[in-house]
This record gives structure tokens, sequence and C-alpha cells, in this order.
């Protein structure tokens, strides 16, 4: 089968390269368009150029010449055209008989390509392929369809022509967009400074991009998708603004009029990485890591964004935050900006509460009001479901009766902590191994920084948190549970780590079903 180049898989996928003419015909494009432009439309755009160029070509070396058909006659000074050797060009040198038991007298033709001298049959009046190529079937293979092979081949090159774009200081990309800088409108601090405005009087934000244009003195003549695009280009490289917006959004908010939890990472919320052997930990240790789903555990996201139920940590109580774990991160639209707005809608009383994903440090910041206003304890499950559009989370807890339950408490004695049982009214499911409280969070606060200032480390903490909550078993045993819990009201830590120093340090031994002792003679 007669094919031109570019109608090849091989062609687009192992010898494809962005050329100057390209880039080029690129510009040409966006001048055409006077928009911005996806990557699917400026690939339709390169593929659509290198078809048309060889197009171009073929037609340039057919013209006066023949094309090369074994069943034909030539003689010495023919000019031929091969197509099954991607057009090669070829003058015949000398003509001489040739014979075939089976296929009888044919002639044979030397042809000179590119300086080589080759032989092929002619006058062979014997079936071939070649023979059965008609001139209309050389002038559809001209006429080549650049729609269909964009289509067939746009796959293997548009992350290659991206990487090239990406490179070449003129063109800019917003999202799924691409212009040129030289075609963009003017966007001067007047502009900027206005847009600020804008959104000081709309609380901070969110707004859309067209919302903020409609304020701004630009130029009408220029197409809006223009306006824009560079209006986006120029929030983005001024500090002041953050866009908050789902991918495939625009919105953008006042940095210095988001809340002091979102410009700024709450202290209880950072983790300095600790290092250690995760070989350590048991499968039945893993397993129980993968259920308490922490954040800073290295897990995968699940798949989907089905309803997820979790426990509320000390930490993310105290902070007002939910953990972005693998569990709850597929139920929050995939971003881009460093912090995105979200909507947490209470599936009982429809309450809007604005939240604020910061992906970076792996939190969601925005609850504590609502953490307070319902009693939520540490410990307690909470469950997020999507909600009607992205962005928009509804939240709940398993709301009940309040009943007086049993909960461990911390308390501050002598600058190290301790534990005891006291009862308290309690309105919400909960994990028992968790629930850990207090009444005295401000002598907590100060036992904590006490720690983040002496840089204590893991084993020191847990010898500190591990007799007090022994004192509150008759069996003197902990649960691997309860010490992550416990000791995240002192340092921020995933349970990989405490896990693997309880197996580690031979002060601690396992008594079954992730229950510990602790000995201090070792």
């Amino acid at each position: 089968m007669i094919q031109a180049q570019t109608q090849t898989a091989e062609y687009w996928e192992a010898n494809f390269s962005l050329t100057d003419s390209d880039v080029e015909q690129v510009y040409n494009r966006f001048l055409e368009a006077e928009k911005p432009l996806t990557i699917a439309q400026i690939t339709q755009a390169v593929i659509t150029h290198r078809v048309q160029q060889e197009a171009e070509a073929m037609r340039r070396q057919l013209k006066g010449r023949q094309v090369y058909q074994p069943q034909n006659a030539y003689a010495v000074g023919d000019e031929l055209v091969f197509p099954v050797l991607r057009f090669a060009r070829g003058t015949v040198t000398a003509v001489r008989d040739g014979y075939n038991p089976e296929q009888g007298k044919f002639s044979v033709i030397s042809v000179t390509i590119n300086g080589k001298s080759r032989e092929f049959a002619a006058q062979f009046s014997a079936e071939h392929p070649l023979n059965a190529v008609a001139e209309t079937a050389l002038d559809e293979l001209i006429d080549l369809d650049p729609d269909g092979i964009s289509e067939q081949f746009s796959p293997l090159v548009i992350d290659k022509i991206a990487a090239t774009l990406a490179a070449k200081p003129d063109f800019v990309r917003l999202g799924k967009e691409w212009f040129v800088k030289s075609l963009m409108a003017e966007i001067n601090i007047g502009h900027l400074h206005l847009s600020e405005a804008v959104l000081e009087i709309s609380g901070g934000g969110p707004l859309v991009t067209d919302e903020i244009l409609l304020h701004l003195d630009m130029d009408p003549n220029l197409d809006v998708s223009v306006q824009r695009f560079s209006l986006n280009h120029g929030l983005l490289n001024d500090d002041r603004f953050d866009e908050v917006a789902p991918a495939g959004k625009v919105a953008w908010f006042l940095r210095r009029m988001q809340p002091d939890g979102v410009k700024q990472t709450p202290e209880r919320l950072v983790y300095t990485p600790i290092t250690y052997d995760a070989h350590l930990l048991s499968p039945q240790l893993r397993l129980l890591e993968q259920e308490l789903d922490d954040e800073w555990s290295q897990f995968p996201a699940a798949s989907g964004s089905l309803p997820a139920i979790f426990s509320l940590m000390f930490p993310h109580r105290w902070a007002g935050a939910l953990p972005l774990s693998s569990r709850l991160r597929p139920l929050f639209p995939v971003s881009n900006a460093e912090r995105q707005r979200v909507i947490f809608i209470d599936e009982v009383t429809n309450e809007e509460i604005v939240g604020w994903v910061v992906q970076k440090h792996r939190y969601v910041y925005g609850l504590k009001a609502w953490y307070e206003a319902n009693e939520i304890p540490v410990g307690g499950f909470l469950h997020l479901a999507p909600g009607p559009e992205p962005g928009v989370i509804k939240l709940g807890f398993d709301r009940r009766r309040p009943q007086r339950e049993w909960v461990r408490l911390a308390t501050v004695n002598n600058n190290r902590i301790q534990f005891e049982l006291s009862r308290r009214d309690i309105g919400c499911g909960y994990d028992d191994l968790l629930v850990v409280g207090t009444d005295t969070l401000a002598a907590i606060d100060a036992l904590w920084r006490r720690a983040e200032s002496h840089q204590r480390s893991l084993a020191s903490l847990l010898v500190e948190i591990f007799p007090p909550l022994t004192s509150l078993t008759p069996q003197s045993t902990v649960h691997a549970k309860t010490l992550y819990s416990a000791i995240n009201m002192l340092k921020r830590i995933p349970p990989g780590p405490v896990f693997a120093e309880l197996v580690r340090n031979p002060a601690f031994q396992t008594v079954g079903d992730h229950y510990w002792m602790f000995e201090e003679a070792r």
C-alpha cells in the first residue's frame, strides 16, 4: 500500500520534532484567530501544515515525471518517480532483456537514484500490486485529509508540541489555553490596582475574571477572550492575587484577605519528616496505618469520590481543619492552584461553610466554628460526600442524643503530660481508641511549644506518654491507635514513625491485637 509519510505512525511517533517552520505556522494560526487557542487546536494547525507541505512536495516530485509501474516500458533518459520509495526520483540509465521461467519475458531497467544504481522490472505483464495503482489513486494520495490525519495522530505529538512551546518565551500557557505575548492586551499597574479594589469591595472574592473586567477600561476592539487571558496572566504574576477555583475554572481572591490559617500553615499541622525504617512495620501495622489514613502517610489517593468516613485527630480539631488524606483527597476537585476555595454544606442544616484546600501542606481549613458548634470530639467520626457540583462537599457526623461517656483527658503536671478518665457528654459517634481530649488547652499548647523548642525525639515523647496511659487500663497496656492520637498532642507525627519506634525500641513490647506494654527497665 502506497502511503504518504504523514499517514504513518512512525513519522509522528519516532521522527517528529517541532521545526522553525512549524513554530512560524503556529504564530500564523494565532494571527488568524486573534485569540487564545487550546493545545489541541495548535496541534491540528501543525499537523495540517506538515500534511500540506508533504502534498506540495509530492506534487513537485511528480510534475513532468512518470510514476513507475512494472507493466510499462521505459527508455534510457526517462525520469521516474517511485511512490513506494517515499517518492524517490531516478533516471533510467540502461535497459536489458529479462526472463523468468514462471513469468516469461520482461525488461530490466537500471535506474540511478541518489547516485546509486538499482534495477527494476519493466514490461512485466503478470499481476503485480504496483500495476494496480491507478493515476487516480496517486491523485487521491496527494489530496491528503489533514483533519483525519490530525484526529488519528494528534495524541502522538501533542505533548511534544506543548513542551517545545513552553520553552519559548513568547508563548504563554494558562490552564488549557495558549497565547502569544506580543498579541496580548496591555495590563498595566492601574489595571492591577483597580482589580485589587474590585476584589476588596467584594470581600476579597472570589470573582471570575469577567466580573473584574467589567470595571476595567480595556480596549473594546480586542476579543473578550484576549482581555480575559491577558488579565489572568497579569493577576497570576502579581502576589496580591490568588487563583482559587477548581481546574477548568478561574476565580480570583485577594491573598491578604484570606484567613490566617490559609496564608500560613497552622503550627500544629506542620510535620517535619522523621526518617524511619518502614520495613519494621508488619503487614498488620501497615493495615492499621492505612485505616488511620493520616495525610502524611504515603498511600496513593483512593479511586473515585465516594462518601468517606474518618476520625478527627487532635491537630485538626485544634486548627479547625481536615486532613487531605488518601481517602479524602478525591472529594476535592483537582486544581493547579496552591490554595483552592471550596464550600462545605452541613447535610442536616444546609449551612454553608467556606473551606480552603491547601494542597502543598495537605489540609483543608475553615471548620473550627463548625467543630465547636457541634461539639465534635477528638476521635469523632465525620463523613464527607460529593456535593451537587465540583468544589461543593457535603459534610456531616454521626449525630445522636448526647450520652455520658468515659473519655481520656490530658492534663499537665510539672511540665509533663498526664492522662485521666472523666465522664463527658458526647453527641457524636467516635473511635474509643482515638478519643483524647483536654480541659486545659493552654497548658497543653505550652507543653507542645516546649517539646518543639527542645526538639524532643519521638522516643522520648513515647516514654513520657506511655506510663500515664497504661494507668488507665487494668492490663497496663495501650493500643497503638491511642499512642498515635496522644502523641499528636505534643508533636505532629503520622502513625508510620510511631509504629516503627514501637517495634524498634526494646522498651515497648507487643502483647497482640496492636496493644503494647512499656518496660522501663529496658
